[in-house]
């Protein structure tokens, strides 16, 4: 069983993936689906929760996803994950 009473640094809980975008994740022009990046930022939100949890944690909500460039097939697409917050049944977790 988790020790839920030990404090630990949100630190931590820091993650960081990343993926090569690949032909089935774009569109006809080349640039990858948003809905692939929120998939990948999903995961990374998930593996940083469960590093502090210790145990399997799900997504209730996203607060914002801003999309800035197109991201095409090649690119290497970076995610760096950590919790930010902390209750006793809910976290927050930052993806960037």
């Amino acid at each position: 069983m988790p020790d839920t009473l030990s404090p630990k640094p949100m630190r931590a809980s820091r993650i960081t993936i990343a993926q090569l975008m690949q032909l089935e994740q774009a569109n006809l022009l080349g640039n990858v689906h948003g809905g692939w990046i929120m998939k990948l930022v999903d995961e990374a939100g998930a593996l940083a929760g469960m590093r502090h949890a210790q145990q399997r944690v799900v997504t209730v909500a996203i607060d914002q996803m801003v999309f800035r460039q197109p991201i095409r097939i090649g690119d290497l697409v970076s995610l760096t994950a950590e919790v930010t917050y902390t209750g006793r049944t809910s976290m927050e977790v930052e993806v960037q």
